[in-house]
């Protein structure tokens, strides 16, 4: 909308978008403006369009048909570098990062300092230090950027697109990976921008973060733009049924289920100085939802339940059996453990294999016969997931890297499904995933525990937590400070802990 009575325009035109991708037509013929110094939103199913769109306009992609201006100037087919220079910047969902290089390095490759044909990096601290500065994001320069959580790993990313002072920045999904602190963080930065004069494109599932940042909200379905309206304008319900084509009356379908023994305990544990005697029970039938800031140690609890963390002190059981020191991720699907990992393009798929592999690679054993690997059995086991998932495309051939970040998600939860594990770990498991889809996965979850599956989930989402749990427990620098069922808390209770634990700390 107009602020003071400015006149606003277009400063990015899309006409005619066409992309297609085989027989897969990705774009129909998009039209779309979007408007200066304004947050628009772009918003819409997973395999909706968004990121493809967006991957035109970076000029990763070439439309087969249609023209993009930008200013007036006709930058269709122009490429990445080329964009970058005239000041659009993207900030994909896939987190580009060199983890053997610094976080020095990491960010000035965007625009490497170049002197006499030779890299000098440490000419550009400065600038790297005033960008983190900017986003109130402080990094230790020299860190490999490997060793960095995934959320740090965002803020890189971000602040080298801002190497340029982009006109037009971006954003698919920016807070799929943050805790609220840093998502606070975030929008602070978008808003600073925006004052300075530069477009923010927003690409988001979270309806709360929508309706809090943005100005404008485009919808898109099919393939297709299908409205575009102020936010103030459109309410939560239009903008489902705009997105869906039809309503959704349930987001959170809460299975029921009994609740029966004890399938895991914590007794103590330690992991460096990010776990400091965490004690903590869930059984048969139940979710139990982790939730805390970044860095708070969801992520850890579960890696050092799966083996890929070797904690220092305390004690772990899953139904009676103690986990040993030299226990690894083999051991823990062995013993009857789940984990669906924070981070799926890295840790929970292969990216350049068929959705098919991906599917059967947990459980071979399913896709063999008599102990011989059956292409057969495979092609069965991987269609029957794909249509229970609702995967599009719906081919169980299709390439992960070519999927959406939705339906990888669904892939990755999938191939956890082909047999009845007593313990699902789940860290983020609805990241970067559009509403019909969670909703899928949170039936998943219920399905999972009424069979008398276990289910310990990591989120930085109250409201799931709220809407799927039977117990939440809030992390605060590696301890837990509070446990309650979601009937006798409020969100707004669940903030206050989460962001000032320590006033509630003993």
């Amino acid at each position: 909308m107009p602020y003071r009575g400015e006149r606003v325009n277009e400063i990015l035109q899309m006409r005619n978008i066409h992309k297609s991708f085989g027989a897969t037509q990705a774009l129909k013929g998009v039209d779309l403006d979007i408007l200066r110094g304004q947050v628009n939103a772009i918003v819409g199913s997973n395999g909706a369009g968004k990121s493809t769109l967006m991957k035109t306009l970076a000029g990763i992609y070439r439309p087969d048909e249609g023209t993009i201006l930008f200013d007036g100037q006709d930058i269709t087919g122009f490429t990445p570098l080329k964009l970058q220079e005239l000041g659009i910047q993207v900030v994909h969902q896939v987190l580009n990062i060199v983890g053997s290089m610094s976080v020095l390095e990491n960010i000035l490759l965007a625009n490497p300092p170049v002197r006499c044909g030779l890299l000098k990096w440490k000419s550009g601290q400065d600038t790297v230090r005033r960008i983190l500065k900017e986003i109130d994001f402080p990094l230790e320069l020299s860190a490999p950027a490997g060793s960095l959580s995934v959320s740090q790993q965002q803020f890189v990313i971000l602040a080298r697109a801002l190497i340029h002072q982009p006109k037009i920045l971006v954003l698919d999904e920016p807070t799929a990976r943050l805790g609220m602190e840093e998502t606070q963080k975030l929008f602070a930065l978008i808003r600073t921008l925006k004052q300075r004069g530069a477009t923010i494109i927003y690409i988001s599932h979270r309806m709360e973060e929508i309706y809090t940042i943005c100005d404008r909200i485009s919808v898109f379905r099919d393939g297709m733009h299908v409205l575009s309206k102020e936010a103030a304008l459109l309410s939560e319900a239009e903008l489902v049924q705009a997105m869906l084509g039809k309503r959704m009356e349930t987001f959170f379908p809460k299975e029921e289920a009994p609740i029966g023994g004890e399938v895991l305990r914590i007794q103590d544990l330690r992991y460096r100085d990010r776990l400091n005697g965490v004690s903590l029970n869930v059984h048969a039938g139940e979710i139990v939802s982790l939730v805390g800031a970044v860095g708070a140690g969801k992520t850890e609890i579960l890696e050092c339940l799966f083996g890929l963390r070797q904690w220092d002190g305390g004690k772990m059981t899953l139904r009676g059996t103690e986990l040993s020191r030299g226990h690894n991720a083999r051991r823990a699907i062995d013993l009857g453990m789940a984990l669906i990992p924070e981070d799926r393009a890295s840790q929970g798929m292969i990216g350049d294999d068929t959705v098919r592999a991906n599917l059967s690679s947990v459980d071979m054993a399913k896709a063999c016969h008599a102990g011989v690997f059956s292409r057969a059995k495979e092609d069965q086991l991987a269609q029957k997931l794909v249509d229970r998932l609702d995967v599009r495309p719906n081919d169980i051939r299709y390439i992960m890297t070519g999927l959406s970040g939705g339906n990888q998600q669904k892939v990755v939860v999938g191939k956890w499904l082909t047999a009845e594990y007593p313990l699902y770990l789940m860290d983020e498991v609805t990241a970067g995933v559009d509403i019909e889809a969670k909703a899928e996965i949170y039936k998943i979850i219920g399905q999972i525990a009424q069979k008398g599956g276990a289910v310990l989930l990591a989120t930085g989402d109250i409201e799931e937590a709220m809407g799927i749990s039977d117990r939440i427990i809030v992390l605060y620098k590696g301890r837990i400070i509070y446990e309650s069922s979601p009937a006798q808390t409020t969100k707004d209770d669940l903030l206050a802990r989460i962001m000032g634990g320590g006033t509630h700390a003993q």
